[in-house]
């Protein structure tokens, strides 16, 4: 189960291009995955980075409980009973997966040791490392239970309850995968987290989403829809050295070869992302384009866009 975050709406399309990395990002909606008993999490992401990164040497997120509600029903969030455990602390621990593993879909608990191991096809067991826990406040009302989507026509379940945490990191290197879960709750499930070195320089870009469109119109529930981004050069950006772009979550289907869309004698690059992959929901207001720029930075540039054939 996945992490679920929005991104805040900023600028950059074909009539608006330019932006500025140092602009702070108010939060949006946030969109959760859960645990057992009802136990969500949402990650803060980096500057330049997703919702599915956090800093090498720490990770900042927001611990929450949620049921379910049948508002199609008539059911009204505000009359949901929360029981008291619902404000309780949680208890997290972040576990580094072996070298060789690309998720923690094979992870499990050793009811012996309490440890985390993974299992590969030979049925070999492979220790992951610990590489911190916290525990968080006790968990606060939010002022009104908001679906836990983001989307009230894609999740039914309300988060009702909130409580911030963080959990400084050992040993933690760039790239790492990082599983996020709850102990004592039953759950064998993990947010799973890249570490990314935050100490990198993020810098602006210029981008066009969907180019040739002003609107920007993007169906969040057409999952084959490919979306294209131009990533304009400039002095300080070579497309070519360009590696991990992603819109929203996703990773490009396919890269263009560079051309100079803009005529400034430097070359741009059209990247084309698969719609189901992004993660985009009805709620967005805009969408964030990450990268590194070879060693030295990052960027991230954000787009507005218009969602559309949405329910409610």
């Amino acid at each position: 189960m996945k992490l679920r975050r929005t991104v805040a709406a900023g600028v950059a399309s074909t009539a608006l291009a330019a932006v500025a990395a140092a602009v702070p990002v108010p939060p949006a909606e946030a969109r959760w995955s859960f645990h057992d008993s009802a136990v969500g999490e949402v990650v803060v992401a980096p500057d330049g980075a997703t919702r599915a990164d956090t800093c090498r040497g720490r990770l900042r997120a927001v611990a929450g409980w949620a049921t379910f509600v049948d508002v199609g029903g008539g059911q009204d969030p505000a009359t949901v009973p929360v029981p008291p455990d619902a404000f309780s602390p949680v208890r997290y621990q972040v576990w580094e997966a072996p070298a060789g593993f690309d998720g923690f879909d094979s992870a499990s608990l050793d009811q012996d040791t309490g440890g985390v191991v993974f299992t590969d096809a030979e049925g070999v067991a492979h220790p992951a490392r610990l590489a911190g826990s916290a525990t968080t406040p006790a968990r606060s009302a939010v002022e009104t239970p908001r679906p836990a989507g983001g989307d009230p026509g894609r999740s039914d379940n309300y988060v009702f309850t909130t409580a911030p945490f963080s959990v400084a990191l050992t040993g933690v290197r760039t790239g790492d995968l990082l599983g996020l879960a709850p102990r004592g709750s039953g759950g064998g499930i993990f947010v799973e987290l890249r570490a990314v070195d935050c100490g990198l320089p993020v810098r602006g870009a210029r981008v066009d989403l969907l180019p040739g469109s002003t609107e920007n119109v993007v169906q969040p529930h057409v999952a084959a829809d490919l979306l294209p981004v131009r990533i304009f050069g400039s002095p300080r950006l070579q497309v070519r050295q360009l590696e991990r772009v992603r819109l929203g979550e996703a990773a490009p289907v396919a890269v263009r070869a560079p051309r100079d869309h803009d005529r400034d004698g430097r070359a741009d690059r059209v990247y084309l992302f698969a719609q189901g992959d992004t993660d985009i929901q009805c709620v967005d207001r805009g969408v964030v384009v990450t990268g590194r720029a070879g060693d030295r930075e990052r960027i991230s540039a954000r787009s507005p866009i218009v969602t559309a054939g949405c329910s409610g």
